[in-house]
């Protein structure tokens, strides 16, 4: 399965970037994991990608009223979804919250807090809980 996470907004140089790439670079040969920009919502942008999208894709929007995980719940649910999904589409809104266009769309919402957080932290948490279910399902020791 591949990971988009589409950003209504723009990112800012930061220090996040670095800790982003890092888990890119860690997923990169069983989950790659793409960060995309969409900036400012435009409407007829948006409809075109909603008509692109293919049977097996999947469409979730952070909203801090979304669902909340703990890590294994995660875990379990990312192994459910690797088996059906081809690509796993993240949308994280802007500070006013995510466009009509993209609620319309969506069929699930999840939380990664109840806090409101910058777009880097939140790609950075993305990002890091995408490796850690990866390491769970693998067995590999970086989540104990």
């Amino acid at each position: 399965m591949k990971v988009q996470v589409i950003l209504e907004g723009k990112l800012r140089k930061s220090r996040a970037l670095e800790w982003i790439g890092e888990y890119q670079k860690r997923l990169s040969g069983s989950m790659p994991l793409e960060i995309v920009e969409w900036g400012a919502p435009q409407a007829a942008r948006e409809e075109r990608f909603f008509n692109s999208i293919k049977a097996g894709d999947r469409l979730v929007a952070l909203d801090a009223g979304g669902k909340i995980f703990d890590t294994l719940e995660l875990a379990d649910y990312f192994k459910e979804l690797t088996e059906q999904c081809r690509t796993l589409y993240i949308f994280v809104g802007e500070a006013e919250g995510h466009s009509e266009t993209v609620l319309k769309h969506v069929k699930e919402r999840w939380s990664l807090s109840r806090l409101t957080m910058s777009y880097e932290v939140a790609l950075v948490v993305i990002a890091e809980q995408l490796y850690r279910n990866m390491t769970i399902r693998t067995g590999h020791p970086y989540h104990k």
